[in-house]
């Protein structure tokens, strides 16, 4: 906590508030900026502009984080209103001498938007945003924004890079020019973002909180920079970031598949090209299915060698939402085989291949499993036996660190995989287990791609046009 008092704002803070409250705001600068003074200032001025009109409401993910909140605002609003503010602590709420109301509460998953229903609120905050891997929830919270007429209403989001909402964040906010108004397309609101960096807060000792902020990062100097620029753009993703290279991982589309008729069919060294599925099951949540080649050591049509054993994500089918990275199109078994389908028959090949081993569990239908489903829909899928997630991660990312060496197998991803690309370089480690990927974000094309990975045995040599 810095020793910033209430009176006081840093230059980019006045000029945050200055942007009119037509305007809703996102808050994506570097950690130790002063977002929570700001948030704390545009509630102020807010509450005193309207009384007992003012009902404000702050969320978090976690209760932890809630209660660190908690304190700053204590230590804000009692330096301003001394014994006259009313504090009470089952409820989490401040009421000001004037009756205006700043709530604090947690929003972690669907059933704690339930206690938001039926109520109103006319400047809503959620603090570090980046922890939602999806913005659903986010979203729905804006339906408790409203207010008697001539309140003005307001929706703030404050985050820092490298959460498990990076991907969706940096699509729909932190990119944003800073300071400029723009319209949220996903949610069709006005927003501004502002960006700020502890650079930019004269109350905090800035060398030493630096040098802390690096020293918490030594494992990770990405993620460390990420957070101490403020810079959305520099994050390819603290699991990934030190194996992946657009240069080195990133083809172009092919528009044929390679084919060699092998020489001997049964040798333990393949001299053709195979090709098999990777598939990620999901209803309500997506689902991710690539067409992998596994090459034998040869050029591809492309003019590319690739060396034997490099894998290539050479087509991408997935009910990923176009709004929600992190939310499915809710398609049934046979809707989603029909689309895995055409998009083998675009390319000439039968649809099988390797699938999460959750699929083959029986369901209790007379369906029998997932599996079995897809089964009879034309697409036959085997398990992927994906053992330890850490061990199949660490295939992963030695074929993306090893991709564009001559003579190491690599993985390659074409530009067509446009949901490998959006989701993977942003997937942030798990905070229980660093080497581990966070699984709260949007990882379904990271699952769907480390099964192909593991299971490359799965592969299958037939012509082009294959009939089926």
């Amino acid at each position: 906590m810095s020793e910033q008092r209430p009176d006081q704002l840093s230059k980019w803070q006045q000029e945050a508030m200055s942007v009119p409250e037509a305007f809703d705001l996102f808050l994506g600068g570097s950690r130790g900026s002063g977002k929570t003074h700001l948030l704390c200032a545009l509630f102020l001025r807010h509450c005193e502009q309207h009384g007992e009109r003012a009902r404000c409401l702050v969320v978090r993910k976690s209760f932890p984080g809630l209660m660190d909140l908690e304190a700053e605002m204590k230590a804000f609003f009692g330096a301003v209103y001394g014994t006259a503010l009313k504090f009470d602590g089952q409820k989490h709420r401040f009421t000001m001498p004037n009756g205006a109301t700043v709530a604090l509460d947690q929003l972690e998953r669907e059933a704690d938007f339930q206690k938001y229903q039926g109520k109103s609120f006319s400047h809503i905050a959620v603090d570090e945003a980046g922890q939602y891997s999806s913005p659903a929830l986010i979203d729905r919270l804006r339906s408790s924004l409203r207010a008697p007429a001539g309140v003005p209403t307001r929706f703030v989001m404050a985050a820092n890079p490298g959460g498990a909402g990076h991907a969706w964040l940096v699509r729909r906010h932190a990119l944003k020019a800073s300071w400029q108004p723009y319209t949220d397309a996903a949610s069709g609101f006005d927003f501004v973002t502002i960006n700020a960096t502890y650079l930019d807060n004269e109350f905090i000792d800035r060398e030493r909180y630096a040098k802390n902020l690096i020293a918490s990062c030594a494992t990770d100097p990405e993620l460390g920079r990420a957070w101490l620029l403020g810079d959305w753009s520099i994050l390819r993703g603290a699991y990934f970031s030190s194996v992946i290279d657009e240069h080195r991982n990133m083809i172009e589309p092919w528009e044929k598949l390679p084919y060699e008729e092998p020489e001997d069919p049964w040798s333990e060294y393949p001299t053709s090209w195979e090709y098999y599925l990777a598939s990620d099951y999901g209803s309500a949540a997506p689902s991710v299915t690539y067409l992998v080649a596994r090459s034998p050591g040869a050029e591809a049509l492309d003019g590319f060698f690739y060396p034997r054993g490099s894998l290539i994500l050479v087509d991408e089918e997935t009910t990923t939402h176009p709004d929600d990275l992190n939310q499915g199109m809710n398609l049934t078994v046979p809707e989603q085989a029909d689309r895995i389908k055409r998009m083998c028959q675009r390319w000439g090949v039968p649809a099988r291949g390797v699938a999460d081993d959750a699929i083959f569990n029986k369901t209790g239908s007379q369906s029998g499993s997932i599996a079995d489903e897809f089964r009879k829909a034309g697409v036959n899928f085997r398990r992927a036996r994906k053992g330890s997630r850490i061990g199949g991660w660490e295939i992963m990312r030695r074929l993306l660190a090893d991709a564009g060496k001559p003579d190491m197998p690599g993985l390659y991803i074409s530009r067509k995989c446009h949901v490998w690309w959006q989701t993977v370089p942003a997937l942030p480690r798990c905070t229980r287990n660093p080497e581990d990927v966070d699984s709260t974000a949007a990882d379904h094309a990271a699952d769907a791609c480390r099964y192909g990975c593991i299971g490359n045995n799965a592969g299958f040599r037939v012509p082009i046009n294959f009939a089926y």
